[in-house]
């Protein structure tokens, strides 16, 4: 049906009908619409207040098991005395903002050092805080409690602390001020309306309300609906309720889901609004549709006969026209008429086809210009690779003359210091020359020295260079040679792969029962390398990453392994400068199994 015939039709037909039908349709469907808009708001606004305090109390819990955990020598042992440990703590405190103190106890639970120096030498060891941790475990109270040094409701976070030998020698207690979820709740508020906000136990305790109450929360928790999602295993809760005070509100309520390492108390999050308050817009906004509907159907069914025509000639022109460019024809025809609307409209219309003519050159352009600034980037960071090399290598020679003292003698810390020294630059010359190396492949100026060698003198040579890196961890590198002849390769780029794969296994199998085996067979197109170890294997999410450049499964900053993340890098690139590929094969099971090929070249 053409579009002028369509305008005048449907304009008549409205005509032809009562306007109290469609109105009250209309007015239906918007209540109904608004009220579950305004439902799904609070619902949201209550599921995310209660979640900000859900991640508010999983950091705190982080924090008592990063302060109490074995990596973290400033509380762990005696290196530090109680005053050093306080003034650790206090810092931590300050930068946190979150607690209103922190407290170290004995195993006696004699308190030995607070960080506001309250109520030194209190005996606490009947506390819930204090008998839980001091078991080894990581305690939190479920209900806030009043301290009785700070005097305010404060919630404990406390763990074991540790010796040198993992043995508990006393408790750290974290006091987390409630004050920090009032902070959160008091600013979750919407509507710019009146709300009750409540924050209550699953048997109606206060732990937090907007409105002065006592104890429990009589007028809600006595509710029949509330009592049923008390004892039901559902999460949320919105309802319509009769108040005490004789009028309709909207109840949401939350049950807390925890949070990573919160697994939560129990809580339950609960948002009061009247719904006098709540729809007081819909119903301005229903008048003002009454009176709007009225005056718009009256005018439409005059104007429909005036512009039907006037509007559907340009707009299938326009159509035409466009079709065209959906095409990639931008050669189009100009159009005329409509009026002021679509003459605006084609004039865009126009001005979008002139702008995809552009931004087609420009496109071509910065991607020259990208590809410019690519290849400066590689060749700069050759440059400053190869740069660095210059220095290190004499810094790394007369380390090593000096560790021989061949330049004189040294006392013995002179030389533990050398010996830091050249651990380090041996790492940085590492680093460089993984950086130089994955800058040549992409520049594509790595070059080869290949060569006819055997096989298996290759491979026992590879492997024995290694054992000095698997004695003292007492790691087994078993060979499985199922090729003979000469491999058509670059023997100090192969040592490069192999390498780089088995030093990977070496940090990640177990110590004293590890097991790396290299596997060699032959077909008749390539020869296949396969290394397998018997570690934890690589978690599916991190695998489709692995050859990017810098890439690091553990990024965090107490990572057990070093690493520049550039050798599995390297790796594929030398690998395929020989014209192999590799490969992590996903369907191993017992650890992690790494493939690589080399083609078979004829002499």
């Amino acid at each position: 049906m053409k579009l002028g015939t369509l305008i005048i039709i449907s304009t008549i037909s409205l005509v032809s009908i009562s306007l109290l039908i469609p109105s009250l349709l209309a007015i239906t469907s918007f209540s109904e619409e608004f009220e579950k808009t305004v439902t799904s708001d609070i619902k949201i606004l209550t599921i995310n207040a209660l979640d900000k305090i859900d991640r508010l109390m999983n950091a705190r819990i982080i924090d008592i098991q990063f302060l109490t955990s074995n990596f973290n020598l400033n509380l762990v042992g005696d290196h530090n005395s109680i005053k050093e440990k306080i003034d650790y703590l206090r810092d931590y405190e300050i930068q946190s903002q979150m607690y209103t103190s922190i407290a170290i106890y004995d195993v006696n639970g004699i308190k030995i050092g607070d960080t506001r120096n309250l109520k030194i030498g209190s005996n606490e060891s009947n506390e819930l805080f204090f008998t839980e941790a001091i078991q080894g475990k990581i305690y939190h109270d479920n209900i806030p409690v009043v301290s009785k040094s700070l005097g305010i409701s404060i919630i404990h976070f406390s763990g074991p602390m540790y010796d040198e030998n993992n043995n508990i020698v006393g408790v750290l207690v974290l006091n987390f001020s409630l004050s920090k979820i009032h902070d959160i709740l008091g600013s979750d508020v919407i509507y710019s309306k009146p709300v009750e906000v409540h924050l209550i136990s699953n048997e109606g305790l206060i732990i937090y309300s907007s409105h002065p109450h006592k104890g429990i929360l009589t007028e809600i928790t006595e509710l029949t609906t509330f009592q049923n999602f008390f004892q039901s295993t559902n999460k949320q809760i919105s309802v319509f309720e009769l108040t005490d005070e004789g009028e309709i509100a909207l109840f949401s309520a939350v049950k807390q889901s925890g949070f990573q390492q919160y697994e939560g108390d129990d809580w339950i999050l609960v948002f009061d609004i009247p719904s006098a308050v709540l729809f007081e817009e819909r119903d301005k906004e229903v008048s003002i549709f009454m009176i709007l509907a009225g005056i718009i159907l009256s005018m439409s069914i005059t104007a429909s006969f005036v512009i039907a025509r006037r509007i559907s000639n340009p707009i299938r022109n326009l159509e035409r026209e466009m079709k065209k460019v959906s095409k990639l024809n931008y050669e189009i025809i100009s159009i005329s008429g409509g009026g002021t609307e679509i003459e605006s409209m084609v004039k865009s219309f126009e001005k979008m086809v002139v702008d995809i003519k552009k931004g087609q050159k420009q496109i071509q352009n910065q991607i020259k210009e990208l590809t410019k600034i690519d290849e400066q980037k590689d060749e700069f960071a050759a440059m400053v690779s190869h740069e660095l090399k210059t220095p290190i290598v004499p810094i790394q020679l007369y380390t090593e003359m000096l560790l021989k003292g061949v330049l004189g003698s040294l006392d013995d810390k002179q030389i533990k210091a050398l010996h830091s020294i050249h651990t380090n630059i041996k790492s940085l010359n590492e680093l460089v020359d993984d950086v130089l190396d994955v800058t040549k492949l992409e520049l594509g100026r790595l070059a080869l020295d290949k060569k006819q060698i055997d096989i298996k003198n290759l491979l026992t040579k590879s492997i024995e260079s290694l054992k000095i890196f698997t004695e003292e961890k007492k790691i087994v590198i078993e060979l499985d040679l199922n090729a003979s002849g000469k491999i058509f390769c670059d023997p100090k780029r192969i040592n490069q792969i192999l390498a780089n794969l088995i030093k990977n296994s070496i940090d990640f199998v177990p110590k004293d029962s590890g097991l790396i085996k290299v596997i060699v067979e032959k077909n008749p197109k390539s020869f296949v390398f396969t290394i397998t170890d018997n570690g934890p294997g690589i978690p599916v999410e991190n695998q489709e990453y692995l050859f990017q450049k810098f890439y690091k499964i553990d990024t965090s900053p107490t990572r057990k392994h070093g690493g520049t993340g550039l050798g599995l890098t390297i790796c594929q690139g030398l690998v395929e400068s020989h014209g192999g590929k590799i490969w992590l094969d996903k369907e191993y099971t017992q650890g992690t199994c790494f493939k690589f090929t080399i083609p078979v070249v004829k002499s």
